[in-house]
């Protein structure tokens, strides 16, 4: 890590070399970025992105056409399962 010297240095002087010390730090952190393909989506996201009730949503998942999972009481839906539903569907 550097050492900066502050002594001499004005505000806007510092103000950069903290951005640039920052900046730097978040381009090695090498933070996972997240695909579609890996995102998930409530209930609530889905029926509005299909257009359809949540008793229909249920009804899908009850009959192998829209696959779920749940998380404690929670219910949710694959990115890729929802795709793939609707090219089925197309």
């Amino acid at each position: 890590m550097k050492n900066i010297m502050i002594e001499n240095a004005s505000l806007e002087e510092l103000v950069i070399q903290i951005e640039e010390i920052v900046r730097q730090a978040i381009e090695t952190c090498n933070l996972p970025t997240q695909n579609d393909s890996d995102r998930v989506l409530t209930r609530t996201e889905t029926s509005e992105l299909l257009q359809v009730s949540l008793v229909t949503l249920y009804k899908w998942n009850k009959l192998g056409v829209l696959p779920a999972f749940s998380v404690g009481t929670r219910v949710y839906y694959k990115w890729n399962d929802v795709q793939n539903a609707m090219k089925r569907v197309a």
